[in-house]
């Protein structure tokens, strides 16, 4: 009765009226005062682990030395002003007259916030939230700690306040949110208060929140299909093989094998392709793609470490994440279709945050009857995040998005609850451009020498141009080439392929002797294969994307 008393009297010190607001709210905690001084008065009576209070309004309420756990007779099943109201009170009529001895010593310790171990933080908090906090701790942000009766984190961009108690665990933190268990705050807010303390978890957690199962008997049997095809050749080849593939690519997908289901799929689409005899039928492609399948799946057998499982493995669906803040500069925007009926316009920005490329894309299906899509359109429409801006400006300014959702490959999402402020343009000579401005034109030649099993991905750079020393259209090739001059002489050969609707774009690009009145010019370059395709051209804080601007 004793020790818990003593622990009472404690907790009744850290109850000041910043806590109680935080687990209440402002409104319940100045009815709680309210009623005071209107004359309500308490009367407690200690149990072995618990004080029972009495009210003089005929509520009771029962604590213990834990702001969590706690009841009241009333209706209410959070914290209700009758328990602010016993909190209060035990600590203007008793605390500070019989216990000042008692608790004036008492110092708060949250070294248990850092003395946690990853495989506890691991279990408080389920994979997904591990997984997009491990993603947000790639983006700096400042938050503020403050260390009285208890510790406090504050995350300013998200606008929460994430509380620790002295001598305490997880599961009895508190966030502003009001979220009911371990919210993604809490994990956010303990992960970066241990890394301001110089402890880096990410490692440890990336580990453990790794799965890298997966079903061994469609890697067997994709090997031996593979095998197959290779000893009979594609002249004996039945189209049967096109349903195995399709079987195998639903087995992939079932047994945690997105990549190989993604490759299976497109040696499903190679083989359609030869079996009607299609110009676009290449018999070295589908090599390149039966070599690249049989080694990766070789390579995950052996593969020893889970990260390293991980890539070979893959991912499904590329989620994404809200980060706090992002300052982007517009490269230029591309229009582009495929041709499995897909039209789109993929908008480019450099981030001066972390120096990557970041891109958003709005794409259509065109293949049902009566859809479409215009470039124009989409180019002259609003931003997903303000009525500001439209798309034609924002691809050619400077902005700030506050709380964007992004994934692992810098794609940003459309969301709602990205906010987009407006900054003064840079000079593009101004800004320090990191790898993605290549200054060695002679490496940039060389083919990429990428992980094997990388997925590919949409490789775009800048280059600056001290010259443009030709443009010409050949006719057998429909196509235009831009020869580009670096300042030291070396060329690249930028290309674009005719297209009907961009004839107008080739025709001025051929027959405008600006371009080659163009001088120290920045180009925004897309490698697809061995061809270099220019998409914008930059020179102080203009910037000219070339098949929607021209």
């Amino acid at each position: 009765m004793a020790e818990f008393k003593t622990e009472f009297h404690r907790f009744i010190a850290l109850c000041n009226e910043e806590y109680l607001i935080q687990y209440a709210n402002k409104g319940i905690y100045n009815r709680a005062l309210k009623d005071m001084e209107k004359g309500v008065t308490v009367s407690y009576e200690f149990g072995e682990d618990y004080v029972e209070c009495a009210l003089s309004d005929d509520s009771v309420c029962r604590l213990h030395a834990d702001i969590s756990r706690f009841s009241c007779s009333c209706p209410s099943d959070k914290m209700c002003k009758h328990v602010i109201i016993a909190i209060v009170y035990y600590a203007n009529q008793y605390l500070t007259v019989d216990t000042t001895e008692e608790v004036a010593g008492f110092q708060p310790d949250f070294g248990w916030v850092l003395d946690l171990a990853p495989a506890q933080i691991s279990k408080a908090f389920s994979a997904a939230q591990i997984e997009e906090v491990l993603f947000r701790l790639e983006y700096d942000e400042d938050i503020e700690i403050a260390m009285t009766s208890f510790l406090t984190v504050t995350l300013p961009s998200q606008k929460v306040i994430v509380t620790f108690e002295p001598d305490s665990e997880i599961a009895k933190t508190m966030c502003s949110c009001k979220a009911k268990g371990n919210c993604i705050h809490k994990l956010e807010a303990l992960l970066r208060y241990r890394l301001a303390n110089q402890i880096d978890d990410s490692a440890a957690l990336l580990t453990t929140n790794l799965d890298v199962s997966f079903d061994q008997d469609v890697v067997r049997e994709t090997k031996e299909l593979i095998q197959e095809v290779l000893g009979i050749g594609l002249a004996k080849l039945s189209n049967t093989i096109c349903t195995r593939l399709e079987l195998l690519a639903i087995a992939a997908h079932n047994g945690n094998l997105p990549n190989l289901e993604s490759e299976l799929r497109g040696l499903h689409g190679d083989l359609s392709l030869f079996f009607k005899r299609h110009v676009q039928f290449s018999k070295e492609g589908l090599l390149d793609r039966l070599t690249r399948v049989y080694v990766g799946l070789v390579a995950l057998e052996r593969a020893v470490h889970s990260d390293q499982k991980k890539q070979l493995l893959g991912s499904f669906k590329s989620r994404y994440y809200t980060i706090p803040q992002l300052t982007l500069y517009a490269l230029g925007a591309n229009p582009w279709e495929t041709r499995s009926g897909y039209k789109g316009v993929t908008y480019y920005f450099f981030s001066l945050d972390d120096k990557r490329i970041y891109t958003y894309t709005e794409a259509r299906p065109v293949y049902y009857e009566g859809s479409s899509f215009s470039y124009l359109n989409s180019y002259k429409g609003k931003t997903p995040w303000s009525d500001l801006l439209t798309m034609e400006e924002l691809a050619q300014s400077q902005v700030v998005l506050t709380q964007p959702k992004t994934n692992r490959e810098q794609r940003l999402s459309s969301s709602e609850d990205t906010q987009l402020g407006i900054q003064a343009r840079l000079h593009i000579e101004e800004i320090e451009l990191g790898d993605t401005f290549i200054r060695d034109w002679a490496e940039v030649t060389k083919r990429k020498s990428g992980d094997l099993f990388e997925q590919s991905t949409d490789t775009v750079f800048l280059l600056r141009a001290a010259k443009a020393s030709n443009v010409e259209f050949d006719d057998a090739t429909q196509k235009l080439s831009i020869t580009i001059e670096h300042e030291d002489c070396h060329t690249i050969d930028l290309t674009i392929t005719y297209q009907e609707k961009f004839a107008r774009t080739l025709n001025a690009l051929e027959r405008n002797k600006r371009l080659l009145e163009l001088r120290d010019v920045f180009v925004l370059v897309q490698r697809i294969g061995d061809t270099f395709v220019p998409i914008s051209f930059l020179q102080g804080t203009s910037l000219t994307s070339i098949k929607l601007d021209l």
